[in-house]
């Protein structure tokens, strides 16, 4: 399918539109009517509560064996830019604050919050919690943990995320206080995010200020054997702070690049759960009666990006070329079965509160020859994509915009790369173009931010524009959503004239578990941490 059902783009729309509601709202209770962060509220939010499991009695132990698409790149959750890491961290670390299913904000490690002021947030801490080394937690780790992704030396691809916050305050063991310079409407939401982990600063400074392949959380498990490209292994941690979770003994990460072998995998039961189930199996999958899928909507970004530093990438015209010259349907189709929605504008699905409506990018190849010739290169071009066929998703993507680009004459020939070269490459900016994405995002600010403006660590195509840089500082400070969407809906006009990256697609996401595996919840952000409230009936 092209579209996504109505019932999915309503469901992201309003889920959208609630977390950022929270976002700005004064008060961090679930809101019905949002109020603006200018106006603290007296009343507090409430702590996050267990999730009610599916219904039945679950029963606690067993090993859920997972299937997933990668390996864990790294087990640092303040420098990992992999997926496959976050899946695995966010089970082992807690933040100060988490989103449910629907993307509503709720606390974490924050039992409750507040503002203060338009600049002010208060964070009481729940107590007794402890990391899995057995050391307490206190408002020094969480002080530690946000002064380290913020500081330059560590170069933590989300210290943009936390740069308008000029103090962070700890006066009592069990309460923070977070400031920032100016209203920052996107704080909650940044802080919800699974990258924003909160470590124990005595273990981090004890492993020589590395987290490659250790890790110390507060979280429902703990990382037990790491077994490169085999197995990630985690345990139960007895101690977690809320009662009665997890309810599974281990989690079991097993790598299964191919889609076909991680679909037989789930069918077979060599494994009790998928990531990434294949859109092309879903209809085997659905067939057998053993087996059920969950998912659908999932707010990610597919696009062919450039490196604007090199020729002939550094010329505008030849990347408006290119995104004239994308068929984007025929990508989509070839990347993931139909199974998603093509972006025609921005890199926003047109039900995301600040996405665009109207298209901007229809296939014009006539158009395209137009600006290649006006950009000197009326015969084409020859360049080079790197490639990654690890994840299906993107290397089909990748080799249908090759095919397409010939017909106006730029020939991209494919370096085609395991993922973990692969990565390397793009973090290094050691490419002239790539197929890649991004996903996890619940308010607008985090990608337009962290991806596009001048110098920021996740910026790799070296793209700058002063006036799309102020757009997106603005609409970090304006409270009022409406408002909100204005900026950002300028800004991604200025992001498409200049084409730094061609959007293709928003793909959607499934996952494919025996019957016997209960109470796992589908998120939209694509998070895995209903793991913890997971068992199995059998």
């Amino acid at each position: 399918m092209s579209q996504p059902s109505r019932s999915t783009s309503l469901r992201l729309t309003v889920a959208f539109g609630l977390a950022l509601a929270l976002a700005l709202a004064a008060c961090a209770a679930p809101p019905r009517a949002a109020p603006t962060p200018a106006q603290p509220s007296a009343e507090e939010a409430k702590p996050a509560e267990a999730t009610a499991p599916t219904p039945g009695q679950p029963k606690p132990g067993g090993t859920l064996r997972v299937g997933t698409n990668q390996d864990a790149v790294g087990f640092d959750p303040h420098l990992t830019n992999a997926t496959a890491s976050y899946r695995i961290l966010e089970n082992i670390y807690s933040s100060l604050l988490r989103f449910k299913p629907n993307l509503e904000i709720e606390g974490d490690l924050a039992e409750r919050y507040r503002a203060i002021d338009a600049t002010t947030w208060e964070f009481k801490l729940r107590k007794g919690v402890k990391f899995h080394s057995g050391k307490p937690l206190t408002s020094a780790d969480v002080k530690y943990s946000l002064e380290r992704i913020k500081d330059p030396e560590v170069k933590s691809p989300r210290s943009s995320q936390l740069a308008p916050i000029v103090a962070i305050e700890t006066p009592d063991e069990y309460t923070v206080i977070i400031k920032t310079e100016k209203p920052f409407a996107p704080l909650l939401a940044v802080l919800a995010d699974r990258t924003m982990a909160i470590v124990n600063k005595d273990f981090i400074e004890a492993n020589g200020g590395k987290l490659d392949n250790v890790a110390d959380g507060t979280g429902p498990f703990k990382l037990k054997e790491w077994v490169p490209n085999t197995r990630t292994v985690l345990e139960k941690n007895p101690d977690y702070f809320i009662p009665g979770q997890p309810l599974l003994d281990q989690v079991i990460y097993q790598p299964i690049p191919d889609d076909t072998a991680r679909s037989t995998a789930v069918r077979t039961g060599t494994v009790d759960f998928i990531e990434y189930a294949p859109p092309k199996d879903l209809e085997l999958l659905r067939s057998d009666s053993n087996i059920v899928i969950t998912g659908e909507g999932n707010n990610n970004v597919r696009f062919l990006a450039f490196n604007t530093t090199v020729k002939p990438f550094d010329n505008p015209k030849v990347r408006q070329a290119i995104a004239w010259a994308v068929d984007r349907e025929a990508v989509l189709q070839a990347a993931v079965n139909g199974a998603g929605t093509p972006l025609y504008a921005g890199p926003f699905l047109p039900s995301f509160w600040p996405g665009l409506q109207a298209p901007v990018y229809k296939r014009d190849l006539e158009k395209a020859k137009q600006l290649l010739a006006e950009a000197g290169y009326p015969n084409g071009f020859t360049a080079k994509l790197k490639n990654t066929p690890t994840y299906s998703f993107l290397g089909n993507a990748g080799i249908a915009v090759q095919e397409q680009l010939k017909e106006i004459g730029i020939n991209l020939e494919i370096e085609s790369l395991e993922w973990s070269v692969f990565l390397k490459d793009y973090l290094g900016k050691n490419f002239e173009a790539v197929v890649s994405g991004y996903s996890g995002f619940a308010d607008p600010h985090t990608p337009l931010d962290g991806t596009y403006v001048t110098g920021r660590q996740n910026n790799f195509m070296s793209y700058s524009n002063p006036k799309f840089d102020e757009l997106v500082a603005q609409g970090a400070q304006e409270t009022d959503q409406a408002k909100r969407a204005q900026i950002y809906r300028e800004a991604q006009r200025i992001l498409l004239e200049d084409s730094p990256m061609v959007f293709l697609y928003a793909a959607n996401e499934y996952e494919a578990m025996q019957s016997y595996v209960k109470g796992y919840v589908h998120y939209l952000n694509g998070s895995h941490v209903s793991f913890r409230q997971v068992w199995l009936d059998k």
